[in-house]
């Protein structure tokens, strides 16, 4: 998989190349939005990184012509911005599909959570669920039940990977869930973390050896108790 990268700086490419390369991507960098345009075609990436702080005026350009082949819900878009990037600018991308705006330096984490929820569908969830490993914890401090939506059926498991965002999730029964299909919604769920035990709303990201799931509702006190789990294990 690749992403092109259209920036000038080498600082930032290098940071970012980093980041997606975690994530099972290869990168390709350009200094010129026109000579990015040129071989768009033939490098055929799978999501664009577009500075406008560098190219104010035509990383609208670039998105455009990339968006005509590559539609937002496979090919994700992200535009790197700075304070100056204005409202009306920020207009601009929602239109032209552009999946996140990230700040061009000092990202804080809920940028990065954007960001890695904008690569997730074109990742394994191993990947984009990077974070503790649950070898750093035994089965009495992190396990999980989920209830399937279909069949009211109570289905105990081992959590493989966390973060406090998502989980990848080994059913202790995989036949029990094997007709879980991505993107349903599993509000039946509890998940020991230490001593606290959690009730998040889940959602399907993957279903296969493992259930990767994501965290879509934690209340504050339980996010909080997650986070301090996880920082002790880490």
């Amino acid at each position: 998989m690749k992403i092109l990268l259209v920036m000038d700086s080498a600082e930032q490419q290098n940071r970012i190349s980093e980041y997606v390369k975690a994530l099972g991507f290869d990168s390709i960098w350009y200094r010129f939005v026109l000579k990015a345009m040129d071989n768009i075609d033939e490098i055929n990436p799978d999501g664009i990184f577009v500075s406008a702080v560098d190219f104010p005026r035509h990383w609208k350009a670039l998105v455009s012509f990339f968006r005509s082949t590559h539609p937002a819900s496979v090919s994700p878009v992200v535009v790197l911005v700075n304070n100056k990037f204005t409202e009306k600018e920020s207009e601009k991308a929602k239109h032209l599909d552009v999946n996140c705006l990230l700040p061009e330096y000092g990202a804080d984490a809920a940028a990065l959570d954007c960001l890695r929820r904008v690569l997730q569908s074109t990742v394994p969830a191993e990947k984009w669920l990077d974070g503790t490993a649950s070898t750093k914890a035994t089965q009495r401090q992190l396990a999980m039940i989920i209830t399937n939506p279909l069949t009211g059926a109570l289905i105990p498991g081992k959590i493989k990977k966390i973060t406090n965002f998502g989980a990848v999730f080994a059913s202790d029964f995989p036949e029990l869930s094997k007709n879980i299909e991505p993107e349903t919604i599993l509000k039946g769920c509890s998940l020991r973390a230490g001593g606290a035990i959690l009730s998040p709303v889940c959602k399907v990201i993957n279903n296969g050896d493992t259930l990767s799931l994501e965290f879509l509702e934690l209340c504050e006190s339980e996010k909080k108790s997650l986070e301090k789990f996880l920082a002790s294990i880490s």
